[in-house]
């Protein structure tokens, strides 16, 4: 009961202004009637008693004299002409003894009081008394006297009927009365209720159109009080909306992107939103897009590639980026790079999946051409360099092939002068076979590198350095060229193994040339370590470091300061394109100091710095 109460009154504010001032007038109306009805009864119960006195008073003045003459006829008289006033129960007179001299029932004439009260009156003070009072009557004495002196008792009897009756009416009075105050409240705060409510219904309304999809619709309530405030507050609110609504349109529209969202919060990845380039890729209007799912739009292995990727998505509570190839309603084939992000409620909850899909057709196609172009790149750079590597294996070859031979020709001698023992046999042999299979590793490291396979594979670093410096042994030999190394054994990257050796062997190349200028005390410092998870690779040189004015340009295409018989300009730029574009890291060289055995030089530094 006290439930549905309640759930009446707070169903409208209608409803909470009209059982409100009823409630009011009912509480007011009630403390005044209460405080009417009880002023009322203390005034008629004073007055009422005040007359009991006066009439038992004069009672006792009337009856003076017939109490002396004993003359039971006259006190009669006196008692009938007083029954007639209004109330009167009955009057008695007696003497100071309590006989009963008088009565208005003639049955106790004659008889002595004996009652409690009797008897307290006539044994007390000599004086006018309330004997006994209730809600129904009242009883008073007063003592006869003549000349002071104490003769008789004149005893009154007031019914309180009349007085209970107006009161009554008083009641009955008040009761319509507040009646009629909730009849006029209902009707005041009905009417109240709809001044003030009809401008919040349509303030209401307003809202349900917005929410809708209305735009561009306000309340516009012309009022200087609060709901006026409210309307005013509510429609600057609204304004702002719609012209954040109207950026965020523009946004979507003018952006070459497909931008779309996805309710997951209540159904099952209902579209709720997208923009123009989207509805284009799906050849549907919006309105027909919103409400549906991937299922109703795609064929059902592409809803299922979209659906996959968006619990992905969901579950991880990560962005997530995925590529697609897609075909639009015209027919061609479309490579798209998806981003998906979750899609957060007010309250920060997941609603759903904010996508934006990018069309990357034509960087792929760019990818593809510039991976060309590299490759034409790196086959340049290679030829370019297998001469005088050829030349440096040649050089490499020279001192195994003459141990080889000596060992051999040693061998054929010794035996010819049966001077030859197993341990000189064996000793031979293994040298031989040592120098072979150095051989034998430097023709392996030469047809890797020659085969330049372009496949990104899981690799050891301090083994593809190795594979490196085999390949520019005899460069460094020839050279005089002192190599320092603090390489570590354990790192290991996802890359092209094959053109880093290549982008090595640029970057020696260089620093090789440039120490030619000095006459001795060449050095080339190379070192590997990973920091913050990335790997660093240094190559550190005492060459005496590059001009400041082309610094900036030696990874530029074709660049060079060599005459144009010793370089093409490729070498570094090649290296550029290889580590950032082939493997996602970066590349620089500065002018630095290299410090050997204590000593300090200036010189130059590259770092190259990968992924682990």
């Amino acid at each position: 009961m006290i439930k549905n109460i309640k759930k009446f009154y707070t169903a409208s504010l209608k409803h909470q202004l009209i059982i409100s001032i009823a409630l009011v007038h009912t509480v007011m109306m009630s403390i005044f009637i209460y405080d009417l009805v009880k002023k009322e009864g203390t005034f008629l119960i004073e007055q009422h008693t005040k007359s009991a006195k006066s009439l038992s008073k004069t009672l006792a003045s009337s009856s003076t004299s017939w109490v002396l003459s004993n003359d039971f006829v006259g006190l009669k008289e006196i008692l009938t002409s007083m029954q007639n006033y209004p109330g009167v129960k009955y009057i008695i007179i007696t003497n100071i003894e309590g006989e009963i001299l008088s009565h208005t029932s003639k049955r106790y004439i004659g008889l002595y009081l004996s009652d409690d009260k009797s008897i307290e009156y006539l044994k007390g003070e000599v004086k006018t008394k309330i004997i006994f009072e209730n809600s129904d009557y009242i009883d008073v004495v007063s003592p006869i006297l003549r000349e002071n002196q104490h003769i008789g008792w004149a005893r009154i009897s007031l019914s309180k009927e009349l007085i209970n009756k107006s009161l009554d009416d008083v009641i009955l009075n008040g009761l319509f009365y507040t009646l009629l105050a909730i009849i006029i409240g209902v009707i005041v705060g009905y009417f109240i209720s709809i001044g003030i409510t009809k401008n919040i219904y349509k303030i209401l309304q307003v809202i349900q159109k917005v929410k809708g999809g209305k735009k561009n619709i306000y309340s516009n309530v012309n009022r200087d009080d609060e709901i006026g405030i409210l309307s005013k507050e509510f429609d600057y609110m609204l304004q702002k909306i719609s012209e954040q609504t109207t950026l965020i349109d523009s946004v979507m529209k003018s952006s070459p992107d497909l931008i779309f969202y996805k309710d997951y919060s209540n159904f099952d990845g209902v579209y709720i939103g997208c923009n123009d380039q989207f509805s284009n890729f799906v050849g549907r209007s919006k309105d027909d897009i919103i409400g549906k799912t991937d299922f109703d739009l795609f064929d059902n292995k592409l809803a299922l590639f979209f659906r996959k990727n968006d619990k992905l998505m969901l579950k991880s509570q990560k962005p997530y980026k995925n590529e697609e190839w897609v075909k639009y309603p015209d027919g061609s084939d479309i490579l798209l790079e998806s981003i998906k992000t979750p899609l957060y409620n007010l309250d920060g909850s997941i609603l759903g999946v904010l996508g934006n899909s990018r069309d990357i057709t034509q960087k792929y196609h760019d990818q593809k051409e510039l991976e060309e172009k590299n490759k034409i790149l790196f086959d340049q750079s290679k030829l370019a360099s297998m001469g005088e590597m050829i030349g440096n294996i040649a050089h490499q070859w020279r001192q195994p092939l003459s141990v080889i031979s000596t060992g051999a020709t040693g061998l054929k001698l010794l035996k010819e002068y049966n001077t030859l023992t197993d341990q000189q046999f064996l000793e031979a042999c293994d040298s031989i076979n040592d120098n072979a299979q150095y051989l034998s590793k430097t023709i392996d490291d030469f047809k890797d590198f020659i085969k330049g396979e372009r496949k990104k594979v899981k690799f050891n670093l301090s083994k593809d350095i190795n594979s490196f410096l085999h390949l520019v042994e005899g460069s460094i030999k020839n050279n005089n060229i002192h190599l320092e190394k603090d390489i570590q054994d354990d790192i290991e990257i996802y890359g092209y193994p094959n053109e880093l050796i290549q982008c090595f062997i640029n970057i020696f190349n260089n620093s090789k040339d440039a120490l030619k200028d000095l006459e001795d005390n060449r050095y080339i410092y190379i070192s590997t370590s990973i920091l913050d998870n990335k790997v660093i690779i240094t190559f550190k040189d005492n060459a005496g470091g590059i001009d400041d004015e082309i610094l900036n340009r030696i990874y530029e295409p074709y660049f060079t300061t060599k005459h144009k018989s010793q370089g093409t300009g490729l070498g570094l730029s090649m290296t550029y394109s290889l580590v950032v574009d082939g493997m996602g890291g970066s590349i620089e060289t500065k002018n630095d100091q290299l410090t050997i055995d204590g000593k300090k030089y200036k010189g130059a530094i590259t770092k190259i710095t990968l992924e682990l």
